[in-house]
């Protein structure tokens, strides 16, 4: 690592962490197969906290002492944007489709929200006095902001960016995590050595958990059974039973942990200890992941514990799986063909372990895609409805992975990834239970250029069909004179009719057209005499 790790971040993906090492203005990237750490990202002044894009191929980090929020392209290893935000920005979190970052401003006393996709500020929203941990629900609508210094909670409505609630009862709040089914609001208390539990449908807090000193960062295990808190004067990691509320354990890592995040299967968890410049890698015991997996078998399941060396057999009920790689205290088998729930055994030398339960999922079904037609720079969100989706793991666009969002067992949205040119290709769901059975098709089409009009001025009255060429304008959704639409028709990719609206000033105004793939405006391109 680099020096001073504050902030961790975990890929959607769960193939790499990122380390945010304030004290040498770089970005970690861990590898999370083989715990190494490959060349690090940057430049950065000083760097805090991290958000990663859904498909993984974007990290986010508040630069403090920059007022800023920076864009790295992973492949390239390299700063490719700097957003201006507050005074001093703390924390990050990225929406669920990827298409907003939500950044705290811990000496403006605000958020600002920003168009992911434009690399702009949209809004800035006044909370809380000295804002520091956020984050933002599965289903993206609301984000939750700890104001340390007012010992508050603000939360904020994501289609009005206002605080729609603001919940006391804090004692100097830092961290934020919300748990994957959106019912809960984990908050650690660094002066009171707690961690409140908020319960997201009556804004009310149910329960307060005694944990170590200082506790900065928390993380919730994307089952909803397990929050994990760093705790920064003790050196400690609480383990919490979401179901009780209670600490279940508290694991020694390094000197004065700060952030935390866990992987996407749970097995894994890493702490950022900044005042021995490290990161912990703490195995969660006695685990199963996954445990679901497609009737034909041939899922990778990776079984943690104790006294699992020198395996003999992992039986799925009466079915043998093989074992590919075992250690004192984890072995990864493949689930082989099966129905209904299998318990799952281990069988050393010493004898055979509890069973643990895994489902074989039946096949799920993606019938429709809406819409079908984005631009190529991707970040827009689709739907995907079907059947038996609740399982969904991936959504590949052509071979670009994108991970989904659940709504429901019939429908699935995700945020599309970048495509390399325009084009066709298939859309492919995988649960659970294996490929989806349809075929859908995705169509990615290059951003618009308007160039030119057949005529330039017209009266007021408006009501003169004009011409408007360019490139890419066969998917044309709307034309715009000034903010009023014009009525039009499509000739050909290069070439469309519009009706001239009315208007009601005289002189110069712009001409906007809007297509699958974006938008392309020609400044004072049309004059009304």
């Amino acid at each position: 690592m680099g020096t001073k790790p504050l902030g961790v971040a975990m890929g959607p993906l769960g193939l790499h962490a990122y380390v945010a090492n304030s004290g040498s203005g770089t970005v970690s990237v861990l590898d999370i197969g083989d715990l190494t750490v490959s060349t690090a990202l940057g430049p950065y002044n000083t760097p805090t906290a991290l958000g990663v894009s859904p498909d993984s191929s974007l990290v986010y980090t508040t630069d403090s002492t920059a007022n800023a929020v920076r864009t790295a392209q992973k492949d390239v290893l390299a700063v490719t944007d700097t957003i201006a935000v507050g005074n001093t920005p703390a924390a990050i979190a990225v929406s669920p489709g990827g298409i907003r970052l939500y950044v705290t401003n811990e000496n403006s006393a605000t958020l600002s929200v920003i168009n992911a996709l434009t690399s702009t500020v949209l809004t800035t929203v006044p909370v809380g006095a000295q804002p520091n941990g956020v984050a933002v629900n599965a289903g993206g609508l609301e984000v939750y902001v700890a104001n340390t210094a007012d010992n508050t909670l603000s939360v904020i409505s994501t289609v009005t960016n206002t605080v729609v609630a603001t919940i006391g009862g804090m004692s100097a709040p830092l961290g934020v995590a919300v748990s994957r089914d959106t019912l809960h609001v984990y908050v650690t208390n660094s002066a009171a050595n707690t961690v409140s539990v908020i319960d997201t449908g009556t804004r009310t807090i149910t329960a307060t958990i005694p944990v170590g000193t200082t506790p900065w960062g928390v993380v919730t295990s994307s089952d909803n059974l397990w929050a994990y808190v760093a705790n920064h004067g003790s050196d400690t990691v609480s383990v919490i039973d979401a179901t009780t509320s209670t600490v279940t354990e508290t694991i020694a890592v390094g000197h004065q942990p700060a952030g935390i995040a866990v992987t996407p299967d749970g097995v894994d968890i890493y702490v950022t200890n900044s005042g021995t410049n490290t990161v912990s890698v703490i195995q969660t015991l006695n685990q199963m992941a996954p445990t679901l997996g497609p009737q034909s078998g041939g899922t990778k399941v990776t079984i943690t514990g104790t006294g699992l060396a020198n395996a003999t057999s992992v039986h799925f009920n009466n079915a043998s799986a093989p074992i590919i790689a075992n250690a004192a205290n984890r072995i990864l088998v493949v689930s082989p063909p099966g129905v209904g729930v299998a318990q799952v055994a281990v069988t050393t030398p010493g004898g055979t372990s509890n069973p643990k339960p895994f489902t074989y999922a039946p096949s799920g079904s993606a019938s429709s895609i809406s819409p079908a037609v984005g631009p190529t720079g991707g970040r827009n969100t689709v739907t995907i409805d079907g059947s038996r989706l609740a399982t969904a793991n991936s959504v590949l666009f052509g071979t670009l992975l994108a991970p989904p969002l659940i709504v429901s067992d019939q429908q699935i949205t995700a945020a599309v990834p970048p495509a390399a040119g325009p084009g066709p290709v298939p859309v492919t769901v995988t649960t659970a239970g294996g490929l989806a059975t349809e075929a859908l098709t995705y169509t990615y089409v290059d951003p618009p250029a308007l160039t030119g009009l057949s005529t330039s001025t017209g009266s007021q009255t408006g009501g003169g069909v004009i011409d408007l060429t360019g490139l890419n304008l066969g998917t044309v959704t709307s034309v715009v004179f000034n903010g009023l639409h014009a009525l039009f028709s499509v000739g050909a990719d290069n070439t469309l009719a519009a009706v001239v609206p009315p208007s009601p000033i005289t002189g110069p105004v712009d001409v906007t057209v809007t297509t699958a793939g974006g938008t392309s405006t020609l400044p004072g391109g049309y004059t009304y005499t």
